[in-house]
């Protein structure tokens, strides 16, 4: 799933967090204009928002160790925690499981933006991925699914979809296989 596929899912799955999403643009923005990025740091739960999609289905939940289609061999024998890795091993870095650690994301399945209002608790910088071949382009993807986010919020209700019967269809999460989901 794309990240806005995951924050639709997100949307219609929770709806309570669309709501407090959406009176928190009201509060600060009103109806007269869209989000632009000068109102970022003044919508903490927005922001929360975006980085428990981010954190929640990662877009990449699977990251060769460059980003570039091509898992790292290790060269010579290394021990990580404690855990020997013997040259001529594959490593590719799950990023999933880190950002589903439980010691730091507590109910780790759940979608709770709540868990970022505690500054404490910083981004999830591994969703872009990590070492020297980190994706150059985060900060844009941010920024881009940060305002889509803002304004599909500031402009749409997000709910399930009916059926011809006009019954609701429920979402499902299902990855595409692949690298990026």
């Amino acid at each position: 799933m794309s990240a806005l596929e995951t924050f639709f899912l997100a949307m219609v799955s929770h709806p309570e967090a669309q709501k407090k999403a959406q009176a928190e643009i009201d509060a600060v923005i009103g109806n007269d204009r869209l989000p632009n990025f000068d109102d970022e740091n003044s919508l903490p739960y927005v922001n929360a928002v975006v980085k428990e999609v981010l954190r929640w289905r990662p877009v990449v939940p699977l990251v060769p160790a460059d980003l570039a289609g091509v898992p790292h061999r290790v060269i010579s024998d290394d021990v990580y925690k404690g855990y020997h890795i013997p040259a001529g091993s594959i490593v590719i870095g799950n990023v999933r499981a880190m950002l589903h650690d439980e010691l730091t994301f507590p109910e780790a399945d759940k979608f709770k933006p709540e868990r970022f209002l505690d500054t404490s608790i910083k981004f999830p910088e591994v969703a872009f991925g990590f070492g020297r071949r980190v994706c150059p382009g985060r900060y844009m993807a941010r920024g881009s699914i940060w305002i889509a986010i803002a304004s599909i919020l500031a402009t749409l209700d997000i709910s399930k979809a009916v059926d011809k019967d006009g019954k609701l269809i429920e979402p499902t999460d299902e990855y595409s296989s692949g690298l990026i989901s």
